[in-house]
């Protein structure tokens, strides 16, 4: 078990598949429910909707990130190291603790 922290930016607890996004044209894998991490890009309200909780490597609680999150009520961790990247891949099962601003791979 790993575990990652970052800011919460919207409160939530949830646990899904993830779906890693580097640029928009990468999200078409994604599906509705997954777990959406953010990779230099800012995710629009359209994208963030369909995610069960947005995570983003760069930002803080004022980003792009958090604003979507917080408009789309979807729970959401900004601020996260990019060394997350050396440890998670597309598919895996994850939970995302937004109260604690902590996500657990399993």
């Amino acid at each position: 078990m790993l575990e990652f922290k970052g800011m919460s930016a919207y409160p939530g607890k949830v646990s899904g598949k993830l779906c890693i996004v580097h640029n928009l044209e990468e999200f078409s894998h994604c599906n509705t429910g997954d777990v959406i991490l953010f990779n230099k890009i800012k995710p629009n309200a359209i994208l963030a909707k369909m995610a069960s909780a947005i995570l983003a490597i760069h930002g803080g609680i004022t980003s792009h990130a958090a604003i979507v999150a917080r408009e789309s009520k979807t729970p959401a961790i900004v601020g996260l190291k990019e060394d997350i990247l050396e440890h998670v891949k597309d598919g895996d099962q994850i939970e995302v603790d937004a109260n604690e601003g902590i996500i657990i791979l399993n």
